[in-house]
């Protein structure tokens, strides 16, 4: 009976098979890709860091499409629509890429859906749940660069052929080896679906994977705790600013939550933090708390009395009443407290003001040291076209990260400042900045600018979300105009050059350290 129903299944796909072909048949559509930012990851290089969004038209070469395109500190990578992944970054004789990768080892032959980087590896996912990682990026950057640079002509030997440098268009073999620790998809994975991982979460320093039976297992950096782990405790005195000494932890070991949570569905990792999702909708944080960027409340206080530190001219606190002791946080630290949490701790909701609580969040990014998670904010009877969300953002903000403003240092959870009655589809974090992808197809961005990153053609800080679109034409001059009635004392205001849009649709969009990027449709000619 075993024997016949495994018959029968391979049967029916097989007869499945074809309906999959014919729809792989029709041409897919054709993607033009935008990225700017740090000089070092921006494919083929540049002169400098790229301001604007730039056209890379070495994408559009594939005719396959992409899927995916992230970034580590000094290079890059994109996956194709075929699960293919490619290569680029700076070495130290030159730039490389983009350049297709030969993979060897457990990966090869392997179809990747997705593929992600840390500081110096890049990390990829398979559609069966398999995680294989490339080790030492810049390592290989620089043996390739060091293979396609010209060789240079010896004194004492000049009638020596030298070796031709290598082809920049050939693949660049990388050795992918399987991740230890992680659990392995089943046999009959393929057919039914299930077992290993189904999503991955890759920080800088450290990761985390999400299984499908709703699991969560964390690997790397874990001095502050960001892998769900107690380190080892610090001789002397710990405050909110003291820094402590690397701990790793070597392989991937599941992380432990409380009896509360329901299986985990999803994950979002930070500088040194981690946000755990689970099928509920809680969410649950662990790691660096230095910058309240955990959604445990104002944790920075030792939660006493302290009308003093911010005077009494609210109404809350007069006659002694609504101090900071009242504040809702999950979690006090002392003063010689590390500030930070080895287990997962539920977070905390926002304030809300004449309105019903958020309901649980959509969704959870992370950027270094801050937060930003997308909740419903419309009455649950509108229709998906009618629905509006709102971001809210907890940690840092001394660039702006929080999308708000510069009056406060750090917050806990307060709304970005987006269009009003907007629908957010999808946000992405750098180290300091946010691209958030909006359902009319608007892109906007906010935070730190330092590398061009925001893609606004200035360094310049933005606390607020800005609109983000293509650099004017050359052509294009500033424009003063008479803005007041006929009659009236004529006052005078500049306008900029017409708002240049992204062509096409907005498809996909990227953060990683201080480069951004977005993969737009387009019709094909």
């Amino acid at each position: 009976a075993g024997a016949a129903a495994l018959v029968s299944l391979g049967a029916l796909a097989l007869a499945e098979g074809p309906v999959h072909a014919r729809q792989r048949s029709d041409a897919p559509p054709k993607h033009q890709v935008f990225v700017w930012g740090r000089v070092q990851s921006i494919p083929g290089g540049a002169p400098g860091d790229v301001l604007w969004p730039k056209r890379i038209d070495w994408f559009e070469e594939n005719s396959a499409g992409w899927q995916k395109i992230s970034f580590g500190p000094s290079f890059g990578c994109a996956l194709d629509r075929n699960g293919k992944l490619y290569l680029w970054g700076e070495g130290e004789a030159g730039f490389v890429g983009p350049v297709a990768v030969d993979v060897q080892g457990d990966g090869r032959g392997r179809r990747f859906v997705d593929a992600q980087c840390s500081s110096d590896r890049v990390i990829v996912l398979t559609g069966r749940g398999q995680v294989y990682m490339i080790d030492d990026i810049p390592s290989a950057l620089n043996a390739r660069a060091a293979a396609e640079a010209p060789p240079a002509e010896s004194e004492e030997a000049p009638a020596q052929a030298a070796a031709a440098p290598a082809d920049p268009a050939a693949p660049i073999p990388l050795t992918a080896r399987s991740m230890p620790g992680l659990p392995s998809p089943g046999r009959l994975s393929w057919l039914f679906g299930g077992g290993g991982i189904k999503q991955i979460g890759i920080g800088l320093e450290h990761a985390a994977f999400v299984t499908h039976r709703g699991e969560l297992y964390t690997v790397g950096g874990n001095e502050w705790g960001q892998c769900g782990h107690k380190p080892p405790r610090s001789k002397g005195p710990m405050g909110a600013v003291e820094d402590r000494p690397r701990v790793e932890v070597m392989t991937p070991t599941r992380v432990q939550f409380p009896q509360e949570a329901a299986p985990i569905v999803s994950v979002a990792v930070g500088g040194r933090h981690t946000v755990a999702m689970d099928k509920k909708g809680q969410t649950f944080a662990f790691g660096d708390d230095r910058r309240i960027q955990l959604g445990l409340g104002d944790t920075r206080t030792q939660g006493v009395d302290e009308r003093n530190s911010y005077g009494v001219i609210r109404q809350e606190t007069l006659g002694g009443k609504g101090t900071k002791q009242d504040l809702k946080r999950v979690v006090t630290y002392r003063y010689y407290d590390p500030h930070m949490q080895h287990t997962p701790v539920k977070t905390i909701a926002p304030a809300v003001y004449n309105r019903p609580p958020y309901p649980p969040p959509s969704f959870v990014v992370c950027g270094e040291d801050f937060t930003v998670a997308m909740t419903r904010d419309s009455p649950d009877w509108y229709s998906k076209e009618q629905e509006t969300n709102v971001l809210l953002c907890t940690g840092e903000n001394a660039e702006g990260q929080c999308g708000r403003g510069l009056q406060e240092q750090q917050q806990t959870w307060t709304p970005v400042r987006m269009p009003k009655r907007s629908r957010t589809t999808d946000v992405a974090c750098g180290q300091a900045h946010c691209l958030a992808l909006l359902s009319t197809g608007d892109l906007y961005a906010w935070g730190q600018s330092i590398q061009g990153q925001l893609g606004t053609g200035k360094r310049a800080t933005k606390a607020r979300p800005v609109k983000v679109g293509l650099q004017p034409p050359p052509d294009a001059r500033t424009e003063t105009k008479n803005i007041s009635p006929p009659g009236d004392v004529p006052m005078y205001q500049s306008f900029g050059p017409d708002f240049q849009p992204f062509p096409g649709r907005i498809v996909s969009i990227s953060c990683g350290f201080r480069n951004s990027a977005v993969i737009c449709e387009v019709p094909r000619e």
